[in-house]
């Protein structure tokens, strides 16, 4: 019977591209049948993305342009941890990005971004208890805007496209349920 914990097996593994955010491998393997192959993937610190609630239950999104797909969007406020705890990481991209500071944390979920292409972890981060006393940082970073909506709103800018983000939908998504339990 293959081996359930790794049934591909790493021959070797060579760095084809690397900077301080990201590595790039190719690892030679050999799979369950005895066939060798290649495997291309990313390494990456891991991530977080921040759910901001205002009093009503609003969150907070922002407009911004993702290079790689060369397109403007509404996502939630995140990125890398840079090896933080994940809650400082959150704290700290949340002032960054946004100038809000909150006395109330908590992790939501975690998740793999892309587990079939990179090695990334997502914490989803719940501020609230929220204030906009924080230093808002001024980097190369290209936001169109930021603002609150209600669930009903992203629901319908989902649907519509505007919030096409997997890493957003999916931090919505534990918002959503954190909702839920909140009601009970």
């Amino acid at each position: 019977m293959a081996d359930l914990d790794d049934p591909v097996k790493k021959i070797s593994s060579r760095v084809i591209y690397q900077n301080r955010w990201m590595t790039i491998r190719e690892d030679k393997t050999r799979l369950p049948s005895g066939n060798e192959g290649i495997y291309g993937y990313l390494e990456s610190k891991d991530s977080v993305m921040i759910i901001v609630f205002d009093e009503q239950y609003r969150i907070y999104l922002v407009k911004g342009f993702r290079y790689p797909s060369k397109n403007w969007g509404w996502l939630l406020p995140g990125g890398n941890s840079d090896g933080e705890d994940l809650l400082a990481a959150s704290k700290r991209e949340l002032e960054e990005e946004t100038g809000i500071l909150a006395d109330h944390w908590e992790i939501a979920g975690k998740t793999l971004v892309c587990d079939g292409f990179m090695t990334e972890r997502m914490a989803t981060c719940i501020a609230h208890d929220i204030h906009f006393d924080g230093t808002k940082e001024n980097s190369d970073e290209k936001f169109a805007g930021m603002q609150f909506f209600t669930l009903e709103e992203i629901d319908d800018m989902i649907d519509k496209g505007e919030i096409d983000d997997g890493q957003t939908i999916t931090g919505l998504y534990f918002a959503k349920r954190w909702l839920a339990r909140k009601e009970k």
